[in-house]
């Protein structure tokens, strides 16, 4: 999928060409063979993430009721596949916190524990194969929803009449952008003052909200945005596999059987708080690159290259590169 702004392509046109396409892949992994259904999962979640955080990027230009609906219908639906997808991250937790440290384990270490959230993942993956009503309602949900995008006018005057339209300018996500940045700066205060798992997960949803859209608007200038997204998703694979151990370490403490070894347990709760203490430095010095500026240095920032890209759209440069 291209998740790009085009070159010329009106914004209302991106925005409704991107969502569209996610909405279809979100769908299209459930109706493959049922052993890449914890694939189709994972890839159905992501794409109903970014469709998200782009209705956030342009939400000035959506009524209240549209945003709201379309929003909610959305996150209902990733909430259907959310504990399936959660036994994936514990057992990818246990599988790192052995592998960074099994130089200094003794050989077998958390196998018990990573044998038993693998039987869990699939025993959690078999009993979602068998309901005969999850996958329906996930994929009629989402093709319900492309639908309706469908329908969406992409001319701005139309939104007289229909209510909906993007404007074809700066103004369409300044709003939108402004509040992601926003959000996450502030969300990145309140974890490290909080220090709690709630927090931080906090944190990582609206990091992913400006990475995706940082994606979409990477070609306002590549050299310098996709730099930006690029940091961003690092940072969100940096809170994730923090949220991943914390979310196991609260799973093993509610169910000691998983891990029955009690100084396995011990050493692992040891391992996993020193892995989450790195990560969260990590985390810190790359959300520091990340909000330096103040919220109206980055609306200013990017108005300017959005000037720039209507300024290339507008001229002739037949003999000189500024891509």
């Amino acid at each position: 999928m291209n998740l790009k702004l085009g070159e010329a392509e009106p914004l209302g046109v991106g925005v409704k060409r991107v969502t569209m396409d996610l909405l279809e892949h979100g769908a299209s992994g459930f109706f493959d063979d049922e052993t890449a259904f914890g694939e189709a999962i994972h890839e159905s979640r992501k794409s109903i993430k970014r469709v998200r955080a782009l209705l956030r990027l342009v939400r000035g230009e959506l009524t209240d009721e549209i945003f709201r609906f379309e929003n909610r219908s959305l996150r209902d639906t990733s909430r259907l596949l959310a504990a399936i997808r959660s036994t994936q991250g514990v057992l990818n937790a246990a599988t790192s916190i052995q592998e960074l440290y099994g130089d200094l384990l003794a050989e077998g270490t958390f196998s018990t524990l990573i044998e038993r959230l693998s039987h869990r993942r699939d025993l959690t993956e078999l009993q979602a194969l068998e309901d005969p009503n999850l996958v329906g309602r996930v994929v009629r949900s989402l093709e319900r929803a492309y639908h309706r995008y469908s329908s969406w006018p992409t001319d701005h005057e139309a939104r007289e009449v229909y209510g909906l339209g993007i404007r074809n300018s700066y103004e369409a996500i300044d709003s939108g952008l402004s509040t992601t940045y926003t959000r996450g700066r502030l969300t990145m205060v309140i974890a490290y003052r909080s220090g709690g798992v709630g927090d931080f997960h906090a944190w990582r949803k609206r990091v992913k909200d400006m990475r995706h859209q940082m994606e979409f608007l990477a070609p306002l200038w590549p050299e310098v945005v996709v730099g930006t997204a690029l940091t961003l998703e690092r940072l969100g694979d940096i809170l994730g596999e923090d949220h991943d151990l914390a979310e196991l370490q609260s799973l093993i403490d509610s169910r000691p059987d998983l891990c029955p070894n009690p100084r396995e347990r011990s050493l692992f709760r040891a391992l996993a708080n020193q892995r989450r203490s790195e990560l969260q430095v990590a985390a810190e010095i790359l959300g520091r690159r990340i909000y330096a500026e103040k919220p109206k240095a980055l609306s200013a920032r990017f108005g300017e290259y959005w000037g720039a890209r209507e300024l290339v759209l507008g001229s002739s440069l037949d003999t000189v590169a500024v891509h």
